[in-house]
C-alpha cells in the first residue's frame, strides 16, 4: 500500500457543486457581469481561481482579484457549508488509515475552507495533514502535493494523488507521483475525458478507491 495518499477535495472527497456554483454567480453579480451559468461552472470547477477569471474569462489581474474576493465572500459565509460527502468515502478513508496510510488533502481550495469543510463533515480526524491554497493564491497543485509528501516523510514513488480533474492529473505528473482518477466527480466522466488518463488507475466510486490502490501496490 502507498505510504502517503493525497486527496483532492471538490469532486473527490465531497460534492461541493452547489456552493461553488453560487459563489461564481455572486462573483459575476458583484462585477456587474452576466453569469455564464452551468456550462461555465462545469468547465471552471477544479481550476485555480486566478486561472478561471484571468484565462477563461479574460479578466485583467486586478479585475480577477476583485472577482476572487467576491467569490470568497460568498464562500466564507455559506458556500463552504453547501457540500455533501460522497457515499462510501468515510469507510474508504477509515480503511486506508487502518492500512497505515498517511492521509492528506492537496486541494486548490483555500486551506481555511478545506479545514472548515472537513471539520463540519466529520472527516477531519481521518486526515494527518490538510494542504490547501495559501492566502495569495500562489501555490500550484504540485506545490500542495510536495507539502503533503514532506509532512508524510514520503518519497514520490510512495505517494499517490486521488483526484477528478485534469489539474489533478497534471499536478501529479509535475510532482512525479502516481495518480488515481475518480470518475464519479466533476471530471473524467466521458470517454473523451478519460482518454487522457492513458491507462492510469480509475475508481468508479469511493468504495473502489482502496481496492484500486491495493492492486497497484501489489504490482510494484
Amino acid at each position: 500500500m502507498y505510504k502517503c495518499v493525497l486527496f483532492d477535495m471538490d469532486g473527490t472527497l465531497v460534492n461541493s457543486y452547489e456552493g461553488i456554483y453560487r459563489a461564481y454567480r455572486q462573483a459575476f453579480a458583484c462585477l456587474g457581469l452576466p453569469f455564464l451559468g452551468d456550462a461555465f461552472v462545469q468547465t471552471a470547477i477544479g481550476a485555480p481561481l486566478p486561472f478561471v477569471f484571468e484565462h477563461l474569462c479574460g479578466m485583467s489581474r486586478e479585475r480577477a482579484v476583485q472577482a476572487i474576493r467576491c467569490y470568497r465572500e460568498y464562500y466564507a459565509k455559506q458556500g463552504w457549508r453547501q457540500v455533501q460527502v460522497y457515499d462510501g468515502m468515510r469507510e474508504t478513508l477509515g480503511e486506508l488509515k487502518e492500512a497505515g496510510c498517511f492521509l492528506a488533502t492537496a486541494t486548490l481550495k483555500k486551506e481555511t475552507f478545506a479545514k472548515q469543510i472537513l471539520q463540519e463533515t466529520g472527516l477531519l480526524s481521518l486526515f494527518d495533514a490538510v494542504c490547501g491554497m495559501d492566502e495569495d493564491d500562489r501555490l500550484t497543485k504540485a506545490d500542495l502535493i510536495r507539502r503533503g509528501m514532506e509532512a508524510a516523510g514520503a518519497l514520490p514513488e510512495e505517494t499517490v494523488l486521488v483526484g477528478d480533474s485534469e489539474f489533478d492529473l497534471a499536478g501529479a505528473g509535475q510532482a512525479g507521483i502516481d495518480f488515481l482518477a475518480v470518475t464519479y466527480g466533476f471530471g473524467f466522466r466521458t470517454p473523451q475525458a478519460r482518454a487522457q488518463l492513458n491507462g492510469r488507475m480509475q475508481a468508479e466510486s469511493p468504495r473502489n478507491i482502496a481496492a484500486r490502490l491495493r492492486q497497484a501496490s501489489a504490482r510494484v
